[in-house]
């Protein structure tokens, strides 16, 4: 990319204003259940992408309070998690069971060997295939075996 006058490259978030719009936009994407890497700001300022504003997030945890993050995260956890629910019980019939276990494997890194959960005690990935399994047998209405 050829440099050009007023481009908006390597442009600091340098107002408060700024600062808040970004993060809050950055937190609602999270919030939607989106990845992270997905997300980009698009100002007639500037624009960044998610690295940038996890670099925001680490210098300044004062103006980017990182509880907003997380709450954030919880939501969109909350989000795929109750779309498996709704899948499970019937609510949701037209689900597509197998992309719906390909992104759930990859939001939740249920294949990741190195993935470390703090409430993990090595069980959970065994009862998500269970789920997972129970759910394509209740769209093939298939008897379950005990």
């Amino acid at each position: 990319m050829l440099f050009q006058e007023g481009h908006t490259i390597n442009v600091k978030l340098n107002t408060d204003a700024l600062k808040e719009e970004a993060y809050s936009q950055y937190c609602a994407h999270i919030a939607l259940g989106k990845a992270k890497k997905s997300w980009k700001f698009k100002h007639p300022k500037l624009s960044l992408t998610w690295e940038t504003m996890e670099k925001y997030i680490k210098a300044d945890p004062i103006i980017f309070d990182p509880i907003h993050k997380r709450h954030a995260e919880a939501d969109g956890y909350a989000k795929w998690e109750q779309v498996v629910e709704d899948t499970a019980v019937g609510k949701n019939k037209d689900a597509n069971v197998a992309a719906l276990q390909m992104l759930m494997r990859n939001k939740f890194k249920w294949d990741h060997k190195d993935q470390v959960n703090d409430d993990d005690d090595g069980t959970s990935l065994v009862a998500h295939e269970r789920l997972l399994d129970q759910l394509s047998k209740l769209q093939r209405k298939e008897p379950e075996q005990p």
